[in-house]
C-alpha cells in the first residue's frame, strides 16, 4: 500500500469512527431532552402571595404558605406596601392579597385596580375598625377632637404605620378635619407597637393608629376615640383578591381560598401561635395541627 492509500485509509477510519460515535450519543442526548421536558401535570404550580405587615395580613399569608406548600405549590410571600402591592396585583406581579379592607380603607386601590382583579370572599367573619386609640389609663381623651386640647401631653404627635397603608389617608384626612395640630408620624406597624409597648409599659400617654382585628386592641387595652366626623368610616369587612387572569387559570385554589373563614376568636389564636412561636411558620404549623378540621374544610 503506498502512502497515498495509507493517508485515504486513516480518514475513511477516522470518519467512520466519528459517525458512529455520533449515532451512538445522539440517541441518549435527545431520551434526555425529553426527560428534561416540564411536567404538564405540575407546570405553573407556583403562587406568589403579596401581604401587608399587619398581623392579621402576616397570619393570614403564612397559613396559606403552609397549606398550598402541602398541596405540592411553590409558594413565594412578597412584603409591600398597599400601592405597590395593589399595581403588582393588577399586572400580574403578585397572584393573591388576602387583606382587602372595605368599604373605605383600600377603595382608592380598587377604584384603580379592581378591573384586573378577582374577588375571592370575605374571610373575617367578624366586623373590622379603624381609627385613633389611646391605652385606656388615658382617662381624659375619648373623642378625636379631644386631642387638640391634649396634643402636649402626647408630644404633639400620633404614632402612625407604613405611609402606603389606606388607613394613613383617613388618619392625615382626621388630623386635618378635627384641626389637631399634630403630626402623624410615618413608620410601620413594628415601629408602631414598639412605640406602644414602651410607652404602655411607662405609663405614659400614647395615640396610634390602630385596627381591629388585632391582638394589641386586647394586650394592650386600648380604646379607639370616637370619630363624629366619620372619617374613618363604619365598620367594614376584609375579603381577599386575586389576579383575574391568576384566578381564571387556577380555579382549584381559587375555590379553596374561596372557602377560607375565621372567626375573630381563630384568628386570634392564630395569630397568638404565630407571635409566640420560635418562627412564624411554626407558630403556623401548630395552629393548623389544633384546626386541621377546619383547614380540611376549606379544601373541598
Amino acid at each position: 500500500m503506498n502512502k497515498l492509500q495509507k493517508i485515504t485509509c486513516a480518514l475513511s477510519g477516522i470518519c467512520l469512527t466519528t459517525l458512529t460515535l455520533a449515532g451512538c450519543s445522539n440517541t441518549p442526548t435527545q431520551g434526555h431532552q425529553t426527560s428534561n421536558q416540564p411536567n404538564t401535570s405540575t407546570s405553573g404550580k407556583t403562587v406568589t402571595i403579596g401581604y401587608v405587615d399587619w398581623d392579621e395580613d402576616v397570619a393570614a399569608s403564612y397559613l396559606w404558605k403552609d397549606i398550598l406548600t402541602e398541596k405540592g405549590y411553590s409558594v413565594q410571600l412578597q412584603s409591600l406596601d398597599a400601592g405597590p402591592l395593589f399595581s403588582g396585583l393588577s399586572e400580574g406581579g403578585v397572584d393573591v392579597f388576602f387583606d382587602t379592607w372595605l368599604p373605605v380603607t383600600h377603595q382608592t386601590y380598587m377604584t384603580r385596580y379592581g378591573s384586573n382583579l378577582a374577588n375571592l370572599g370575605k374571610w373575617y367573619q367578624g366586623q373590622t375598625q379603624e381609627g385613633f386609640a389611646v391605652p385606656s389609663y388615658v382617662t381624659d381623651v375619648t373623642s378625636i377632637g379631644d386631642l387638640k386640647k391634649h396634643a402636649a401631653e402626647f408630644g404633639n404627635q400620633i404614632v402612625g404605620i407604613d405611609p402606603g397603608a389606606g388607613e394613613m389617608q383617613l388618619a392625615a384626612k382626621a388630623v386635618s378635619d378635627y384641626g389637631l395640630g399634630m403630626q402623624l408620624v410615618q413608620s410601620s406597624s413594628p415601629a408602631m407597637l414598639s412605640a406602644l409597648q414602651k410607652a404602655y409599659s411607662e405609663h405614659k400617654p400614647i395615640v396610634v393608629t390602630m385596627w381591629s382585628p388585632h391582638w394589641a386592641v386586647t394586650k394592650y387595652h386600648l380604646k379607639y376615640l370616637s370619630d363624629p366626623k366619620g372619617d374613618f368610616g363604619k365598620p367594614g369587612w376584609i375579603q381577599t383578591e386575586a389576579n383575574k387572569n391568576w384566578a381564571s387559570s387556577n380555579a382549584q385554589v381559587s375555590q379553596w381560598i374561596k372557602n377560607f373563614k375565621l372567626t375573630p376568636q381563630q384568628l386570634g389564636s392564630l395569630e397568638e401561635d404565630i407571635n409566640s412561636g420560635p418562627s412564624k411558620d411554626q407558630g403556623v404549623k401548630k395552629w393548623i395541627s389544633d384546626n386541621q378540621n377546619l383547614v380540611n374544610s376549606w379544601l373541598k
